[in-house]
């Protein structure tokens, strides 16, 4: 499955302008800018095992509240699918955004647009079988959904949070199944808290969302995980 026009591989390699091997990650950040795809693949490297997890996590959990058969997608496509739109939007990249993140980000972006299509083509095959093929695509590219926010400063937990109560109780694992109550977004706060790590200036940048809201979302999300563990341990 396939849902990025950009059919560039990324591995293609540039005109022999290899970085040297001590090259710092901004300097192979600056030959990516520049359009150097060996540069872009040694950034990305060592985040590849960790977009696969998160890819294979994330499947299970959309498979497991009915918006995708787990057979439709494989993590090597969602991942694979995410490095086509980090080199075509790596001018977008977020100042201050780590790369890890961004391609955290990304991932959860573009793995959003796929359930998007597959549950619109549901519904259109639910209306009719026999309807014309439309002309255009069915799925513009809404640049919206792909704009990031940039907060102010990149805060830490403790500065909006008084207490991580949820620590220790959120293993990864937990995050493949549906919990009832829970948002799909408030879930993917936690994740990228408690699994990923991330500060929370960088969440609402790979979100898109003001810091103000991720903090809704985690204490949202906060009560739904530990009223679940709760129910688990009765």
């Amino acid at each position: 499955m396939s849902t990025v026009e950009d059919s560039t591989p990324v591995s293609s390699a540039s005109p022999n302008r290899s970085m040297p091997r001590d090259a710092s990650a901004e300097e192979l950040w600056q030959a990516t800018l520049r359009g150097d795809r060996n540069a872009f693949q040694r950034l990305i490297s060592p985040h590849l095992h960790e977009l696969f997890a998160a890819a294979r996590r994330d499947i299970r959990y959309h498979s497991a509240v009915g918006d995708l058969r787990e057979d439709e997608i494989s993590p090597e496509e969602v991942a694979g699918e995410t490095l086509l739109r980090a080199w075509r939007d790596r001018y977008r990249r977020p100042q201050g955004l780590d790369v890890r993140p961004w391609l955290l980000g990304l991932q959860f972006r573009v793995l959003t647009r796929i359930v998007r299509q597959e549950q619109l083509l549901r519904k259109l095959v639910s209306v009719s079988l026999e309807a014309p093929v439309p002309a255009e695509p069915i799925y513009d590219d809404d640049e919206s959904f792909w704009e990031w926010y940039q907060p102010d400063e990149m805060l830490r937990w403790e500065d909006v949070v008084p207490a991580d109560v949820t620590a220790g109780l959120a293993e990864p694992a937990f995050f493949e199944r549906e919990v009832p109550g829970l948002s799909p977004l408030a879930r993917q706060v936690l994740v990228f808290r408690h699994v990923h790590r991330f500060s929370v200036g960088e969440i609402a940048s790979s979100l898109g969302l003001p810091v103000r809201r991720i903090v809704e979302l985690w204490h949202e999300g906060h009560a739904v995980l530990a009223g679940a563990k709760k129910q688990e341990a009765t």
